[in-house]
């Protein structure tokens, strides 16, 4: 049989929507195809690594192949993933995505018990021979825990309907390695979402990625600007997508492709057991995955409270069940610098904030927990100091910002003013801060939060020791 296909563009490892119970959820299924074509998709890849092919039975894979063939219309190709352990279960299955209209098949190295190389390249061989369908050689050693190495991938090459190579693995050296021996032979295409630019640009010639579901029409963009030589502008785009793609290869491709979708309105459903658990993917990782969503418009932005100009610390303190009245005398001062203000008070340990600063310590309010300001580990400030958050804590996502760039602002302020001697050293054992800072909880650049932060905090130190 001649090589027939030859795969271009970007085509999405399409995710597999499950129910609760894991059955699948057809409409979502739908969904994210129509999706994807209309954002320019040059091919469909249903039952790969993404789509969780390894808790399918084969009875489901069919079925699965089956539905991708119908609901794509014709529109584009459809790569089928047919690889299994087995050589016979491979040229079966690749077989039967044959006869329903499959245009190829993504079949993945054996993986468990993994061959030696002249294992891998009768395998492919065999399949390429006896299954029907060109063949798409598939090397994500992380997962098989075998590699495919680029002379085997060579000799499997001069093969009939042995069309392409993707490469997962993460590794641009070997990706480079495969381009200069297969350069005339067959194509590269790149499996990795964060090695992306490097690969075209070297000259992979498509992908099949994850993050394909979410946004096709940016890969192929940077596809375009890397051909059209404006390498500036890809390696920007790159960049603005980066966040996402690592947070999608490195969390289990499927639930942070499916929680992404979700959010942008489609039926995307779960994972499977065990990849839909807890530890996959954090409420964390969730915030961070639509604040990226976000930068990139896929999503509209949550509206938030501007950033307060009044930040009470008085009034943060009051719930302390400390006297307010009594801090009538108190040092305090106000800063703001950009997207942080914050609200200062200076007193003596043996005076009200010193007891206030006890009661904070020891009877956190939810949402307002108050935390020492600290440099690094056992590193404290002086003077002491705590900080509290001004508005309420909502978030996992929130208070990693804001109890670590916002502490670690807080902190750089006070020592750069130690430093500079703006603060007297008489003043270090006998006296203590309380802080209550405020920052826009969703901002995305956590340098920009430790920067802001600083910033605002020293011109509030600055009147304190005026």
């Amino acid at each position: 049989m001649t090589k027939r296909f030859v795969p271009q563009g970007v085509l999405p490892a399409l995710v597999t929507p499950f129910t609760k119970d894991g059955d699948l959820i057809e409409e979502g299924f739908k969904q994210i195809i129509d999706y994807t074509i209309e954002n320019g998709a040059t091919g469909l890849v249903p039952a790969g690594t993404t789509g969780e092919f390894l808790y399918m039975r084969t009875e489901e894979r069919k079925k699965l192949l089956k539905l991708t063939v119908e609901l794509a219309e014709d529109r584009v190709p459809v790569i089928a993933g047919t690889g299994q352990n087995s050589t016979r279960a491979t040229v079966a299955l690749t077989k039967y995505a044959a006869d329903i209209g499959c245009a190829a098949a993504l079949v993945v190295s054996p993986y468990f018990l993994r061959p030696e190389d002249k294992g891998y390249f009768e395998h492919y061989a065999e399949v390429a021979r006896r299954g029907d369908l060109p063949v798409i050689l598939y090397n994500i050693p992380q997962c098989t825990l075998g590699i495919l190495q680029s002379n085997v991938v060579e000799d499997l090459a001069e093969l009939d309907n042995i069309v392409a190579i993707k490469d997962s693995s993460g590794s641009i050296p070997h990706v480079l390695e495969l381009i200069e021996k297969l350069r005339g032979k067959m194509p590269v295409l790149i499996g990795h979402d964060e090695c992306f630019l490097s690969a075209v640009a070297a000259g992979a010639t498509a992908a099949i990625m994850a993050s394909g579901n979410i946004m096709p029409h940016i890969w192929l963009e940077i596809m375009k600007n890397i051909r059209n030589g404006n390498i500036e502008k890809a390696a920007e785009l790159q960049l603005s997508v980066q966040t996402l793609s690592r947070i999608i290869t490195r969390h289990g491709g499927a639930p942070p492709v499916k929680a992404a979708l979700r959010m942008m309105g489609m039926n995307a459903g779960r994972a499977r057991m065990p990849l839909n658990s807890g530890g996959t993917l954090t409420w964390e990782l969730r915030e961070e995955i639509r604040l990226e969503l976000e930068k990139l418009g896929l999503i509209d932005e949550l509206s938030h409270a501007p950033v307060m100009d009044d930040v009470d610390v008085i009034g943060l303190i009051d719930r302390s069940g400390v006297d307010s009245s009594r801090f009538e005398n108190v040092k305090r001062s106000i800063g703001a610098f950009e997207s942080v203000s914050t609200d200062i008070i200076l007193g003596k340990k043996d005076g009200p904030v010193g007891e206030a600063f006890v009661k904070l310590m020891m009877n956190p309010q939810v949402g307002h927990e108050a935390l020492s300001v600290i440099l690094e580990p056992n590193l404290a400030v002086r003077p002491s100091a705590i900080m509290m958050p001004a508005r309420k804590i909502k978030s996992m996502r929130q208070a990693s910002l804001f109890y670590g760039p916002v502490q670690s602002g807080a902190a750089k302020a006070v020592a750069r003013l130690v430093a500079s001697g703006r603060i007297p050293s008489s003043d270090f054992d006998d006296s203590l801060m309380i802080m209550a800072v405020d920052i826009d909880l969703n901002l995305r650049d956590r340098r920009t939060a430790t920067s802001h932060t600083e910033r605002a905090v020293t011109k509030a130190l600055e009147q304190l020791w005026r």
